[in-house]
């Protein structure tokens, strides 16, 4: 029996390179394929030497070295790399971020051969704020655009990032002119609802908007660009509790529209704006939540096409 187990065993197993070996036998085979405890191939990629499960430091790996190397040869880094701030995209946001000045600019990209290329007004915009223009390839454009990569129309400025600014409450009315209409978002999270939202509000003269400090989606290039540049124009208050912020609007003598598809709101098309007012929209899967809900002194839709509802 020893003989034919061992035999037979044996043979298969070294066949098989070794798989009925110590661990530290096996440790090699793994070593061998690039595995765990390999100094060739595979290991830590986020940089620095690495661990391996007793805890032991290990070099770093081939693959690292390699990357490491490349990058230290590259005569000219990468437009990410260069990076400062982030990457504003598409025409509109681009000169709509320069024309406010609400970001520093850092510098500006621009594809070779596009229209962008040829914008006189563009190029001088930049170069009146002091900006470096720089002709580039479509590809190193589309790298920073993320993957995969989003409309650029050819231009991206590296320009420090925007936020949101704290609010407690909304400002007096002075009683001149038509009464102020503000809009509060209940945590609607998807960068490009978002975006379509501020493109929106911009066009309707929307006085304001806020949002929900927490659970909101953050003011990135891709809202920016999906807002058409408007995002670089309204500047986008947040709070920290938003039913509360809502009650005190109440109890200032703010009127809050709750946007709901039910019967019972009203009709956005006949509702009249008699004293200030803050319209509240929900959240993309949820709607508004319920005690935002309860703060609303009344509801509104807006009526769908045939056979659409209200929404």
């Amino acid at each position: 029996g020893d003989e034919r187990g061992g035999g037979r065993g044996g043979d298969r197993m070294a066949t098989r390179g070794g798989r009925g070996s110590s661990s530290s036998d096996r440790g090699g085979g793994y070593s061998e394929r690039g595995g765990y405890g390999s100094g060739e191939r595979g290991g830590d990629r986020n940089g620095g030497i690495g661990n391996d499960f007793n805890g032991e430091e290990r070099p770093r790996s081939v693959w690292q070295e390699r990357h490491d190397e490349k990058k230290a040869n590259r005569e000219v880094p990468t437009l990410a790399e260069r990076l400062q701030g982030e990457a504003i995209y598409g025409l509109n946001p681009v000169r709509e971020a320069m024309r406010m000045g609400r970001r520093t600019v850092f510098q500006m990209w621009v594809q070779e051969g596009s229209d962008a290329s040829a914008d006189s007004s563009l190029l001088n915009a930049a170069r009146d704020l002091g900006v470096a223009v720089e002709l580039v390839s479509k590809h190193d454009l589309n790298m920073l655009t993320g993957t995969p990569p989003r409309p650029h129309n050819g231009v991206i400025i590296d320009a420090s990032p925007l936020d949101t600014k704290p609010m407690d409450q909304l400002p007096a009315w002075d009683g001149v002119g038509s009464p102020p209409v503000w809009l509060a978002l209940d945590e609607v999270v998807d960068p490009q609802n978002l975006g379509a939202i501020l493109r929106s509000a911009h066009f309707l003269g929307v006085n304001g908007v806020v949002v929900c400090a927490k659970n909101s989606a953050p003011l990135s290039p891709a809202v920016s660009k999906a807002s058409s540049g408007a995002m670089e124009t309204i500047e986008v208050h947040s709070v920290g509790v938003m039913y509360r912020f809502l009650s005190q609007c109440n109890e200032e003598g703010w009127d809050v529209l709750g946007a709901a598809a039910e019967d019972r709101a009203e009709d956005v098309t006949a509702v009249e704006i008699t004293k200030p007012s803050i319209v509240v929209m929900g959240n993309e899967g949820m709607g508004l939540r319920t005690n935002v809900r309860r703060t609303c002194t009344r509801m509104i839709r807006v009526e769908g096409g045939p056979g659409m509802g209200g929404g």
